[in-house]
């Protein structure tokens, strides 16, 4: 409702913005153009199981520059499927779904990216996840990119030295334990609970 000022208007027309698009269903790895594949996995995991997810996979000279999502089907086994397009991983930039991940489930799939799949460089979002993202930046050093909003991922080499704008100092050990905390809630600002409080006070 935000988009019309409160009231929608009176006539409202549908239908599709590209007319003349040939708009497919992705359910499987699919090259959709030459170098350019969508990577296609359901989750198995808990609490997102049978959860369908794309990644994108571009084939680069320098090797698979690699965004993901949310990585609900685990960023590990998303990056196993990009090594059979090219086994040289040069960049993963997006969310690695490892919020309220254990220290050992953390340190597992930074061992995995950076010794198993061998990925060069790493730009970590949004759903990754504070204890992550440092684990993270200790493994890679001058190869760990912020991935802020409004950040620009350079390609080319030397893709690490370039300046972070907008990158936090390293979490605190104290504040990582009230982010744990609240990360593992499914409602740490009682915002939920207060939905329904107001939603059985309406009914009464």
């Amino acid at each position: 409702m935000r988009y019309y000022d409160g009231k929608p208007p009176e006539v409202m027309k549908f239908g599709t913005a590209w007319q003349r698009a040939n708009i497919e269903p992705i359910d499987k790895t699919t090259e959709i153009a030459p170098g350019i594949t969508l990577i296609a996995l359901v989750s198995d995991a808990p609490g997102t199981r049978e959860l369908k997810e794309l990644s994108l996979a571009v084939n680069t000279a320098d090797g698979v520059v690699l965004v993901v999502g949310c990585a609900h089907p685990g960023i590990e086994k998303i990056v196993e499927a990009a090594t059979t397009i090219n086994p040289r991983i040069r960049l993963i930039a997006g969310g690695f779904h490892l919020v309220v991940a254990s220290d050992e489930t953390i340190a597992k799939a930074v061992a995995a990216l950076k010794d198993t799949f061998k990925v060069e460089n790493i730009a970590p979002g949004h759903c990754t996840g504070e204890p992550t993202f440092a684990a993270l930046k200790r493994a890679y050093g001058d190869r760990y990119l912020y991935a802020g909003v409004g950040t620009s991922l350079p390609l080319g080499p030397g893709m690490g030295s370039v300046g972070r704008r907008g990158e936090r100092p390293a979490i605190q050990e104290d504040d990582l334990a009230t982010y744990r905390r609240l990360a593992q809630r499914e409602d740490p600002f009682g915002i939920l609970r207060a939905r329904q409080q107001r939603t059985r006070l309406s009914h009464l």
